[in-house]
């Protein structure tokens, strides 16, 4: 598409609709930010939570599920990283 008319003039945009659009980008940017910062607090939470309840004395079923604590809680990292892909995507 070209962008000047035949007589080599600027071709016109609308600045209000251009404004629209980006301040939509802005903001779904810093939303997507926002929620990526909150999803890692909430995965390195789990993470802890997990590894407080491994390392506490109360025999090998606690171990176990502080294990699966922690693991859920690398994983939602990981995903929400982008480091691996989650499970919706895999079925």
């Amino acid at each position: 598409m070209d962008s000047t008319s035949d007589d080599s003039t600027p071709a016109e945009f609308d600045e209000a609709a251009l404004y629209g659009v980006v301040r939509k980008a802005v903001e779904d940017a810093i939303l997507g930010v926002l929620g990526t910062l909150l999803l890692v607090g909430v995965a390195l939470v789990i993470v802890l939570a997990g590894v407080g309840t491994m390392t506490r004395t109360g025999g090998p079923a606690v171990t176990v599920f502080g294990g699966l604590v922690t693991a859920l809680g690398l994983y939602l990292g990981a995903v929400t990283l982008g480091v691996i892909p989650p499970v919706s995507e895999r079925f």
